[in-house]
């Protein structure tokens, strides 16, 4: 793995909020380095060298958010995501999963497919990991900051505030991504939205990642909302509408 000296800098603080950040990374200094950079911003971090330690470390805190090297010895990346996501307690879990070996754009889209909210390459220049985790930070607030009414479509209510989705009166369990996908969905139904939109506004990403990701989430959207699902309509070539 690339962590060098060079490739992460200190930078002058874009944020005063306190928000717990774990960094998982086998690499020391690398970890230490993030760790540095990302208390400077104001937040509260904590490193681990093994999914071991931190996850030894869930037991007692929660993190807002994961700084997470796909390559780690024993456990690697792709388990740990599927062991999050699996955990109703870290299932919301923000993950931004970062690599030094794995550089493909397939690599990327199998860790967002696996419920990774973000996909960094090393080295990374230190004003972009900070920008992508507040970007990430401040999509999360922005959807946690809605009030406690409920959304109710049809069969379909959601509680934006708790995250909570269900269909029929059964609960749907969806990752993060996927309710990011569905809130955005939720606030444009009856609008066709281009595979390309869906990407910068869900994931917030314009051109790195596949489209085909988005065809990916919004088929297991389909799935996990049962009779609710039939309502997220292709649109050949285009992209996906709810049509309510």
């Amino acid at each position: 793995m690339t962590c060098s000296s060079a490739s992460i800098e200190p930078c002058k603080p874009m944020s005063t909020a306190s928000d717990r950040i774990a960094v998982v990374d086998d690499d020391s200094e690398c970890c230490d380095r993030i760790c540095l950079l990302l208390k400077e911003q104001g937040h509260e971090v904590s490193c681990f060298s093994t999914a071991g330690k931190f996850f030894d470390a869930l037991a007692n805190i929660r993190y807002v958010l994961t700084v997470l090297d796909m390559n780690l010895p024993g456990m690697d990346g792709k388990e740990i995501i599927r062991v999050l996501r699996a955990n109703p307690e870290a299932r919301r879990m923000l993950i931004l999963a970062m690599s030094g070996s794995e550089k493909r754009s397939a690599d990327a889209v199998a860790a967002l497919n696996l419920g990774a909210d973000e996909y960094l390459t090393k080295p990374v220049d230190a004003d972009f990991l900070v920008a992508r985790v507040a970007a990430l930070l401040r999509r999360r607030g922005d959807h946690s900051s809605v009030g406690p009414e409920s959304i109710r479509i049809d069969i379909l209510t959601v509680v934006p505030e708790r995250r909570e989705v269900a269909v029929d009166g059964k609960v749907a369990i969806l990752t993060d991504l996927e309710f990011r996908l569905l809130d955005y969905f939720l606030h444009n139904v009856n609008r066709v939205l281009t595979r390309q939109l869906l990407l910068d506004q869900v994931w917030g990403m314009k051109e790195r990642i596949d489209t085909r990701t988005v065809d990916k989430h919004v088929e297991s959207l389909r799935r996990k909302l049962g009779r609710f699902g039939v309502r997220f309509e292709t649109v050949i070539k285009v992209g996906y509408v709810l049509k309510v």
